[in-house]
């Protein structure tokens, strides 16, 4: 039970940093001009501007974030447009501007096994030498990135001594700890250490982080390419659900891992997933994540029930072959009492996903949902062939796991 609440307060952290929306970003770093997405000529051009009096300053204009623009501003632009820059300073998740010496070659990260994840997707695993022992204990598909790697404690509250014995340049961590975390962040500063929390797994933020680590990292290509992918298929599902009428929307009974706990508005697991994927939660009176009345669900009758799990309460998720495990669960959940009595149960819509299916690839996830909600609005689109497509072309691995049941064939 005290490993099961633990993985629980760790989903729920980084959870609840989720919203939505793949659109266009501005560049948090110092050095984009123009305030874009890219650092480029442009920036070069538009700053030349800003020092003769025909533009105006901008907040990332100070390219070298020496308090003044000038020419030696320009010149910090060519070098990281060159990729020869001697350090760069971002703004982090915070909003903190944080300036960090390059090329950046070892780091830590606490940030759970999303951090990790991301960076192995960024082709730059080689930098990571030390992770959060969640990452190491939990992670099976990084299993062959991490297994030569050291943990250094939670996502909240770290080993500071281990991540100091390993010197390394910067400490990626959650942005959601920043608060509880100013004794680390004094730690490491005293030492020479920038702690650099920053969301991947956030949507409305996603494409800046990732192109700002990328910039970090020297894989800016690398970077577009998982943002090309979360784009292509967060606007497949914006694009068929916004043609759904408001009757065609399902009542929906959103279950958050435990029995009769529900997500209402205010919560992550409502807010950016089913108005997104068009469905409508049948305690949208309530908020939070709350436990509801078992016959007061039975009253509000929903048309389907999705139950979210994760592979601590279950087995499931990566590497896992043996479906008995999720199906039973699924048994459990359809036979409690008066659940004879409601739609989704007389006509096979519960479904159970793993929210592993979530980490950086919120598209991935939301796919799953969107098309059990919808089938057929997807009947052409296969959740575990996205998936699939995305450990093959970002980490390399094969696709082995379950994250679903009943099987997404079958919806």
């Amino acid at each position: 039970m005290k490993g099961s609440a633990a993985m629980l307060m760790a989903l729920a952290g980084t959870l609840l940093c989720v919203l939505s929306s793949a659109e266009a970003f501005t560049l948090d770093i110092f050095g984009n001009a123009n305030m874009d997405d890219t650092i480029d000529e442009n920036d070069a051009v538009f700053m030349q501007g800003i020092i003769n009096g025909t533009n105006n300053p901008t907040e990332l204009a100070d390219a070298n974030y020496d308090g003044k623009i000038d020419e030696l501003d320009i010149a910090q632009i060519e070098l990281i447009i060159s990729g020869e820059e001697k350090e760069l300073t971002i703004l982090d998740g915070i909003g903190n501007a944080v300036t960090i010496p390059m090329p950046l070659e070892r780091i830590v990260s606490i940030a759970g096994s999303y951090g990790p994840e991301t960076f192995c997707a960024l082709g730059a695993q080689d930098k990571l030498i030390g992770v959060a022992s969640y990452a190491i204990e939990n992670s099976r598909q990084l299993d062959s990135f991490l297994k030569d790697l050291p943990g250094v404690g939670g996502s909240r509250e770290p080993d500071v001594e281990a991540i100091l014995k390993l010197k390394p340049q910067i400490v990626h961590s959650y942005e959601c700890y920043y608060d509880l975390q100013a004794g680390l962040k004094e730690t490491l500063t005293s030492s020479g250490i920038q702690l650099v929390p920053l969301d991947f797994h956030k949507p409305e933020n996603f494409s800046n982080a990732i192109m700002t680590m990328g910039y970090l990292l020297n894989k800016q290509d690398r970077a577009q390419k998982l943002i090309d992918f979360e784009d292509h298929y967060l606007d497949i599902i914006d694009e068929r659900v916004k043609t759904l009428k408001e009757e065609d929307k399902p009542k929906v009974y959103l279950e958050s891992y435990l029995d009769y706990r529900t997500a209402g508005p205010g919560s992550a697991e409502n807010d950016n997933v089913l108005p997104r994927c068009g469905g409508n939660n049948i305690f949208n009176d309530v908020s939070g994540v709350v436990y509801i009345d078992p016959e007061l669900l039975i009253q509000r009758n929903p048309e389907a029930v999705v139950r979210f799990i994760h592979d601590g309460q279950v087995f499931s998720g990566y590497g896992v072959t043996d479906v008995g495990p999720i199906e039973e669960l699924r048994e459990q959940t359809i036979n409690r009492s008066g659940w004879e009595k409601i739609d989704a149960v007389k006509n096979n819509h519960v479904y159970l996903i793993s929210t592993s299916a979530q980490s950086t690839h919120m598209s991935v996830f939301l796919m799953f949902v969107a098309k059990c909600l919808h089938p057929e609005l997807f009947n052409d689109v296969d959740p575990e062939q996205i998936y699939e497509d995305w450990f093959r072309k970002f980490l390399g691995i094969e696709y082995v796991g379950v994250y679903a049941n009943p099987s997404p064939e079958s919806w």
